[in-house]
């Protein structure tokens, strides 16, 4: 059979493979040698849909890894299966099995360069008479009953302080920050976390996912990661982890002495016996050298101007306006001071009327801003909550003496803000579970009535409201870098103002131009400041003379460009943005080498993870498919100029001073 699915059975093959194959590698596949007795071996990390081409001939493509080669720059490679075998394959692999690939045909691969993988794929198919040989792990299967030929695949794991530029690896490291997963490409899920080991270097990885539950489970610092199949980037001199094709996780409590059972989604992982004592030896190292306590608090404890981590479990939930989402929720202790209640309709609030009434003197409204909204609103009433860095602020209503503490999740995630959903089975929620159930709610009921501070009725109005909750948001994702003492302009006001005049506006991004950001990148003469314009008068080579003829010559390009009479052009970011304010909308260009996205124009056009930077920040600032009251405020300097030619006279706009916020992404 072409196709045959083969089981592990204790660590061995149940069929052997044909005599006369003998395994390559993949350093060994190239174009020119014969092929006609190997095989290639590897893990599935990625496959493809399975498609027709223009003949109606069927086609499945997987990625193979050779874990022989992990440490490898490139070790990865396009197999290509064409007709019933393509349909056959299509049907029972999955990521994560081995297979071994025979009878191929190597051809040179279309997309080495784009997709970094070996430079030739394989292509396979019944009519070549190739066979493809599939070994699956039984889903039950222990973990030493693993997909491979004869015995369990071993993985190399490298330290911390050996990671290399452009390689794709496998590691363990101790959590040392964390940002909780947010909304960042869209539809996508972002998670930041940086990691230590006893190697003592740091690394900071940037991970996404469609899925969110395919991102880290990290609960809080201290906890272990281990990380499959990612990849490694240099930058600004720092090596930096983001996410491949195939990568795969596991998060071990970082406790000492704690169970080591490894969290994860995937049904399918390979855990050795001999990395239990990785885990073991990670945590007695962090223990003695990592301070690793968070700023955990209960509701009894908080004080005005605190910023905590609260584990809690919710009760209630609802929508306050465009930009905050209110969560109700409890601890089963008392906050020592009056809390504020934020007025909500009935029919809007989600969670069990008699329970919330039970509960109303000891739960706190949190309101949560910007980016968390939409995680906020798909948390499940009951689910037991990990809220990270929530901000206590002491303040009273417009139309009230009496003060109150009222608790917020700013927008971002700076100081890893953000929101978590812990399981059942989690150690702190099984405590928490057991206070909560013992817990005297006749006592809570019997209270005073301003043990919880109720405001509802204390704004007059709608527009007070708002007006309370906009001072209380943190929602900018730009910074100012100057002229700070300048106040808020509205554009309307701006629009019907000559120029030129400078001006701080607090404005949302409706649209952008480039939508294709390569395109924004230009070359900029600074001689006429002007784009593609030919402001060189070149010398003859013969010219260089006068610099070889200097007694310590100097090879500089700014002093050959001079003697060779060469105007030096430098790349630029130059966008249109549409901003809008609600009083009216104003077409601002940015034009800037490297202070506004805080990304080298000169680099990106070489750099993909530079690229991928610049596109999730497009995605913070103007986040695709929102609606205008969602999307997030940024405060910009913008200048006004006049340009004038013999027919018109025109003015124009021009963010300055003006940076993305390093929490933005």
């Amino acid at each position: 059979m072409p196709v045959q699915l083969l089981k592990i059975i204790k660590g061995k093959s149940e069929t052997s493979l044909p005599s006369h194959l003998q395994k390559e590698d993949l350093q060994h596949l190239q174009e020119g040698f014969d092929h006609t007795n190997k095989y290639f071996q590897g893990i599935v990390i990625l496959s493809y849909p399975l498609t027709k081409l223009g003949d109606g001939t069927d086609f499945f493509k997987v990625v193979l890894q050779d874990l022989d080669n992990s440490f490898s720059r490139i070790n990865s490679i396009n197999i290509l299966i064409y007709g019933k075998m393509a349909e056959d394959c299509a049907k029972v692999i999955r990521n994560g099995d081995t297979c071994l690939v025979s009878g191929f045909k190597l051809k040179k691969s279309p997309t080495a360069k784009e997709d970094g993988r070996h430079g030739c794929h394989l292509e396979v198919s019944e009519e070549a008479g190739s066979a493809i040989y599939i070994y699956t792990v039984p889903r039950t299967t222990a973990a030493s009953e693993t997909a491979s030929l004869s015995v369990a695949p071993k993985y190399v794991y490298t330290p911390l302080n050996r990671l290399k530029d452009g390689t794709i690896v496998n590691l363990y490291g101790i959590v040392k920050f964390f940002k909780p997963p947010y909304v960042s490409k869209g539809t996508d899920y972002c998670s930041v976390v940086t990691l230590v080991d006893p190697s003592n270097v740091k690394l900071t990885c940037t991970l996404f996912n469609g899925n969110l539950d395919s991102l880290p489970k990290i609960y809080k610092v201290g906890d272990i990661v281990r990380f499959h199949r990612i990849k490694i980037r240099e930058y600004n001199g720092q090596m930096q982890g983001i996410t491949s094709a195939g990568f795969a996780s596991l998060t071990f409590d970082g406790t000492v002495g704690a169970p080591v059972v490894p969290r994860t989604s995937s049904k399918v992982y390979t855990f050795m016996d001999e990395e239990q004592k990785t885990i073991k030896e990670l945590r007695i190292w962090a223990a003695s050298n990592l301070s690793i306590s968070g700023p955990a608090a209960k509701l009894s404890d908080v004080q005005p101007m605190l910023f905590f981590d609260l584990t809690c479990q919710l009760i209630g939930k609802a929508k306050v306006d465009g930009s905050s989402f209110l969560l109700k929720v409890w601890d089963g202790t008392k906050c020592p001071y009056p809390t504020w209640k934020v007025p909500v309709e009935a029919r809007d609030l989600e969670g069990e009327k008699v329970l919330l009434h039970q509960l109303r003197n000891l739960t706190v409204d949190i309101l949560v801003y910007d980016n968390h909204v939409q995680l906020a609103k798909s948390l499940k009433i009951g689910s037991f909550l990990r809220i990270y860095s929530i901000h206590t602020k002491q303040a009273s209503a417009d139309n009230e003496d009496v003060s109150h503490l009222e608790f917020h999740l700013h927008g971002g995630t700076c100081y890893g803000r953000g929101i978590g959903v812990l399981p059942e089975s989690n150690p702190d929620i099984k405590e928490l579970k057991a206070f909560l159930e013992s817990v005297d709610l006749a006592d809570s009921q019997n209270m005073e009535s301003m043990s919880s501070l109720e405001l509802d009725g204390t704004f007059s109005s709608v527009a007070d409201l708002e007006s309370h909750l906009q001072r209380c948001q943190q929602l900018s994702v730009t910074v100012l870098t100057d002229h700070q003492y300048l106040s808020n302009t509205e554009l309307k006001t701006i629009l019907n103002s000559p120029a030129p005049q400078q001006y701080r506006i607090r404005a949302k991004l409706r649209t952008y131009e480039p939508q294709k950001l390569y395109q924004s990148i230009k070359l900029h003469c600074s001689k006429c400041n002007s784009l593609c314009k030919q402001c060189s008068t070149p010398k003859p080579i013969k010219s260089l003379s006068s610099i070889a003829a200097e007694q310590q010559p100097s090879w500089e390009p700014t002093e050959i460009a001079q003697a060779l009479g060469v105007e030096l052009l430098q790349y630029v970011f130059i966008m249109r943005f549409t901003l809008v304010d609600g009083t009216g909308a104003l077409n601002a260009y940015l034009f800037d080498y490297e202070k506004f996205f805080q990304i080298p124009a000169s680099e990106i056009l070489t750099n993909n993870f530079l690229q991928q930077k610049m596109q999730m920040t497009m995605n913070a600032l103007c986040p695709p498919g929102r609606k205008l009251d969602d999307l997030p405020w940024l405060e910009c300097f913008i200048k006004s100029y006049n340009v004038r030619d013999e027919m018109k006279h025109q003015v124009y706009y021009q963010i300055f001073d003006t940076t993305v916020a390093e929490d933005v992404v």
